[in-house]
């Protein structure tokens, strides 16, 4: 203990902390979510969009693909998109897409525009 008093965080447990913690006098705590402009969404959608048709022979899954891609879009573009739903189908679109690096790439930088990634 301090002059000021005991200031301590204690987590314990089988406690999961997400986010910032912040304790003591006179602090400040900032968090900046980046949220991407609709035409940067656009563009990194599309891009995704074109190279799987440009990769389509090394996708085997292709048709599952382009509907994690549609679901992707369809949250992002909507006023209120379902964060869960939009993980699961960025996920599944990366593992599908997993074998060809380009595409590996961009859905990286679509999770990243999006704030997920």
């Amino acid at each position: 203990m301090t002059e000021y008093g005991d200031r301590s965080i204690i987590i314990g447990g089988h406690a999961q902390v997400s986010g910032m913690i912040a304790t003591g006098d006179n602090v400040t705590q900032n968090q900046q979510v980046n949220i991407a402009s609709s035409e940067e969404l656009a563009v990194a959608l599309d891009r995704i969009e074109r190279l799987l048709e440009r990769h389509a022979t090394d996708v085997p899954e292709l048709e599952g693909a382009r509907r994690d891609l549609a679901d992707v879009r369809t949250e992002a573009e909507s006023g209120d998109a379902d964060t869960e739903r939009t993980e699961k189908a960025l996920r599944r679109l990366g593992r599908r897409v997993g074998g060809v690096a380009v595409l590996a790439e961009a859905v990286g930088q679509l999770g990243a525009v999006i704030g997920l990634g």
